[in-house]
């Protein structure tokens, strides 16, 4: 997951769903926590999601 947020700082769901193999629900739960605890922002008009480390 880390490789894969690294290497594409602006993901969707379906991305890390992809790359990881895992459920839609999975990846989308992971994302969201991860935007929760503030590592990534989500894009609410569209479902992206940004790295966060990279607006700093």
């Amino acid at each position: 997951m880390l490789n894969h947020l690294f290497h594409h700082p602006h993901t969707k769901i379906e991305y890390l769903q992809e790359a990881l193999r895992i459920s839609r629900p999975t990846a989308a739960g992971y994302l969201n926590q991860l935007a929760k605890d503030g590592v990534l922002i989500k894009k609410v008009s569209k479902p992206n999601y940004i790295n966060n480390s990279r607006n700093n």
